[in-house]
């Protein structure tokens, strides 16, 4: 797993910038960006502040999950807060789609 990566992609789908991100985990901008492009790691108590910044769990950040992208994540997470009825209204909006596409 790509630790900068992960962490990019979960601050856009929380629509944080850079120094957004940086300034509520107490850490410089370019520390954070040195992280999301790979030249460092983060350190184990910077990644715990960092997830706490994000609302996800260190064990969802290293879950079993595949790396994202930014719009599926906030997808999700919009999901998350619908209702039973509104989930069956999405799943069957998406299936219309998903056959659209096929005639294609």
């Amino acid at each position: 797993m790509e630790i900068g990566k992960r962490i990019r992609n979960l601050r856009l789908s929380k629509d944080l910038s850079v120094n957004g991100l940086a300034k509520k985990a107490y850490i410089s901008r370019s520390y954070l960006s040195d992280i999301e492009n790979g030249r460092t790691a983060p350190s184990l108590d910077k990644l715990t502040v960092i997830c706490d910044v994000l609302d996800i769990s260190l064990s969802e950040f290293f879950g079993d999950v595949p790396a994202l992208p930014a719009e599926i994540i906030k997808l999700i997470e919009s999901a998350r807060k619908l209702t039973d009825e509104e989930i069956k209204l999405l799943t069957d909006f998406l299936e219309v789609i998903g056959e659209r596409n096929k005639g294609m």
